[in-house]
């Protein structure tokens, strides 16, 4: 028996195990109902007639802006496969699994708000994922060393920023479209991925 095993009375035992299990459970909840707000907030628009971007079955194509609340979204770019342009930025960087490839998605964002604000947010890692007929991916956000890495944060006004997301997916996964949606708000946009 160690010290602490002799020091603490029986019933003392007892309240911290249970005071242990309070706060992990309490984590536990708090996180699985972040996780699960954000995956289910704004469910996949299949079909619409309106404008390009407006849902999967019309995404907008490689370099069409598509504006969704106060940001317009463009896609660039597409890098695939990536694993070396990702290993080379840090040695800890992810690597994929076996039938996996990394892909860089460069896009540019420009703050269009509405009237009266000044400032515009974005979280790639949160108001970011890709559909595909397999699944859905996030974007890989323990990810550093990247010349171009996209990082989220608070735009002015007019400004335009762009840059890559890293995202791990099949190595014959096609039919990939990149969809926005609004971590704090209800805007969707969807866009291919050639």
């Amino acid at each position: 028996m160690n010290e602490f095993t002799k020091s603490v009375p029986p019933i003392g035992k007892i309240f911290l195990l249970i005071g242990i299990g309070g706060i992990l459970f309490g984590c536990g909840l708090f996180l699985g109902a972040a996780v699960t707000t954000i995956l289910t907030r704004s469910a996949p628009r299949l079909f619409s007639s309106g404008p390009t971007g407006s849902a999967l079955n019309h995404p907008a194509p490689l370099g069409t802006a598509v504006l969704a609340g106060d940001l317009q979204i463009q896609v660039i770019d597409t890098v695939r496969p990536a694993d070396d342009v990702v290993a080379e930025g840090n040695l800890f960087n992810p690597r994929p699994s076996p039938g996996n490839e990394m892909m860089l998605v460069t896009i540019s964002i420009t703050c269009r708000p509405a009237e009266g604000d000044d400032v515009c947010i974005f979280a790639p890692a949160l108001d970011f994922f890709l559909i595909s007929p397999i699944g859905v991916h996030r974007p890989e956000w323990l990810v550093s060393g990247l010349p171009d890495l996209l990082m989220g944060g608070e735009m002015q006004n007019g400004e335009t920023v762009s840059g890559d997301m890293v995202f791990e997916v099949g190595e014959k996964e096609f039919g990939l479209i990149l969809v926005y949606a609004e971590s704090l708000g209800s805007e969707v946009a969807y866009l291919e991925i050639p």
